[in-house]
């Protein structure tokens, strides 16, 4: 009944009265949407190389922290394996829905690129962490180290776990377009030539960020080279794949191992003194860091070519470069300080 009485007094009501009626409706539609929309606040992509890893776990921990001191929401997604095509597939659905930045730890720096750019020609920023794309691509890139100190470690570690800088040496990488393990390779070759030239690289084998497949490679390389000093890994996820293999050869101790380690995967060697030492910095303090600048670019607060910017617990982070921001030095395990950290 009331459903009648309305329309047939609307019937009644002139033209212009209707018509400024439904445009007043309509306008209340709106702002009600614009103010819904509002309320959800910054919404910030981080897809890392892939989510099966603990370190990108661990840098997800704190990306969440940091989400809740800035308030704003982040997303954590990323393919199970390290794969480039998954990744650009994720960054598309993240543009679909309209987020505000998006952050990438790329396991390609070319085949990611086109991603990225599609997203920022849709108005949304972007931005890298840990492992970077073309710089065209992408605003700015939160390193976790500079490039040459990570050469630099990965070399003093092998002299001190293998006792010696001459011989032979395998590296087993990640997969072979990774940018931040490429560049890592790069600069340990060199610093190893400039001070160490006894040191002979003789191959980089992928691991494809599996532990059961850089066992593989690593036994397959090791049966036919027993010879070899010592073994570098330069990719976390690698390290306690390398050990197992040379353990299964009973090679622990003329082949020596060291690179990247995340805690809770190389604990037991450490202990066992099957691994002497092996770096990192804090994945948490990364995945933190990287939403912290993921929240100054979208509010105008830092920009490439600035000195610095603060970031929370952490201080004011560095630029290294016009669009690169240092997160620190690398830390270094050993048995006698592994207990100290639960990541």
């Amino acid at each position: 009944m009331y459903k009648s009485m309305i329309v047939r007094l609307f019937a009644c009501l002139g033209t212009k009265l209707r018509t400024a009626l439904v445009s007043s409706f309509v306008t209340g539609l709106m702002i009600a949407w614009v103010s819904s929309v509002s309320a959800e606040g910054i919404t910030i992509g981080l897809i890392p190389k892939f989510t099966s890893d603990p370190y990108f776990v661990a840098a997800n921990q704190g990306a969440q922290e940091a989400a809740e001191e800035l308030g704003v929401t982040v997303e954590f997604n990323g393919p199970v394996g390290a794969d480039v095509t998954e990744q650009a597939n994720i960054i598309d659905r993240f543009v679909r829905r309209g987020f505000d930045v998006i952050a990438v730890s790329a396991n390609d720096p070319d085949a990611l690129a086109p991603a990225m750019q599609r997203a920022r020609d849709a108005g949304i920023i972007t931005m890298t962490w840990d492992a970077d794309v073309n710089p065209d691509a992408r605003s700015l890139f939160l390193n976790q180290a500079t490039f040459e100190g990570m050469g630099r470690t990965f070399v003093e570690m092998m002299v001190r776990s293998a006792g010696t800088s001459e011989g032979d040496f395998l590296i087993v990488t990640a997969v072979l377009t990774a940018p931040n393990q490429n560049r890592w390779i790069k600069e340990l070759k060199e610093y190893a030539a400039a001070n160490y030239p006894g040191m002979n690289f003789m191959a980089t084998l992928p691991g494809d960020e599996d532990l059961e497949k850089s066992k593989n490679v690593t036994l397959n390389y090791l049966q036919g080279h027993p010879d070899t000093t010592g073994v570098f890994t330069v990719t976390g996820i690698a390290t306690p794949g390398v050990i197992e293999a040379v353990k299964q050869l009973g090679l622990e101790e003329k082949v020596a191992v060291t690179g990247l380690g995340v805690p809770s995967l190389i604990r037991p060697y450490l202990k066992d003194g099957s691994l002497t030492e092996a770096a990192l910095w804090s994945p948490i303090d990364i995945g933190y860091g990287a939403i912290y600048i993921a929240k100054a670019l979208h509010d105008g607060t830092v920009k490439p070519g600035d000195a610095s910017m603060p970031a929370g617990r952490l201080g004011d982070l560095q630029f290294i470069s016009e669009d690169t921001i240092l997160l620190g030095d690398p830390f270094i395990f050993t048995a006698e300080n592994v207990d100290d950290f639960d990541f």
